[in-house]
């Protein structure tokens, strides 16, 4: 009798202990982002090294970097991607300090982005829920 007590405890405890780590590790995605990636081009070739900005009204931005081919992906924070939804005012930018991420080796890159893409951009996107492609044309 005592046993069958003790396993119903033991089994009780182990079943509140599942649960409380479910609910701690099932927070979700934040409702109110929506995942964009996609490519940059210069002139029709990609644009390396580059950061893609994303701000909304009153919100927290999102920013996303090129590698060589000139693919990039939102990040909203560093363990979340995405972007929030409604109007995002975009900026462009590949100019400044670089530093490559594997070897740690340092440079200046000169800007090639237009201030049409960045100090004064004109590109705005509209971001939606889910999971979207924004391949951003530039041209000098």
């Amino acid at each position: 009798m005592v046993c069958l007590l003790v396993q119903r405890r033991l089994m009780v405890l182990l079943l509140s202990a599942s649960l409380i780590a479910l609910v701690g590790c099932g927070q979700g995605k934040n409702e109110n982002l929506g995942e964009v990636s996609g490519t940059i081009t210069l002139d029709g070739e990609p644009l390396k090294h580059a950061v893609i900005t994303f701000q909304p009204q009153g919100g927290r931005p999102a920013f996303g970097k090129t590698g060589d081919d000139g693919k990039y992906t939102l990040m909203y924070s560093a363990s979340e991607a995405g972007a929030t939804i409604g109007l995002n005012k975009v900026t462009i930018t590949n100019g400044g300090e670089r530093r490559n991420e594997e070897t740690d080796e340092v440079w200046y890159q000169k800007e090639q982005v237009p201030p049409k893409y960045n100090a004064r951009t004109e590109l705005e996107y509209d971001v939606k829920p889910g999971a979207q492609t924004y391949d951003v044309v530039l041209e000098t």
